[in-house]
């Protein structure tokens, strides 16, 4: 059985706190699902140990996490240095694209593993 696992990103501060009680409307959030071969890919380069020690969040299976405020900032850069290293990573660059909806719209990242 193949596990979901979806990143999301509201589209608005209201969006993000009808997440926070889970009352989302339609279009509220903008959502990737992550393939199994894409985490996997991820995983094995050490990207979800690297992001959670820099971090302090615990992104793993049967996890929730949330990225927010500052720590919305030292993901950008986290991102910024790591692409850097593993530059010809399709999947990295299509995760940091997507992270940069969550910078624009000034709300936060949240990952339901």
């Amino acid at each position: 059985m193949m596990k979901g696992r979806i990143i999301v990103i509201p589209v608005s501060k209201e969006a993000e706190k009808r997440l926070d009680y889970d009352i989302c409307m339609d279009n509220d959030l903008i959502e990737y699902h992550l393939k199994q071969s894409e985490f996997d890919e991820l995983f094995n380069m050490g990207f979800f140990q690297e992001l959670n020690n820099s971090l302090g969040v615990m992104i793993a299976d049967y996890e929730w996490e949330e990225i927010l405020e500052d720590k919305l900032d030292r993901l950008k850069k986290f991102m910024d240095i790591y692409i850097l290293k593993h530059q010809d990573n399709m999947v990295l660059r299509s995760i940091n694209d997507f992270f940069q909806l969550a910078y624009k719209k000034n709300t936060g990242v949240f990952f339901f593993f």
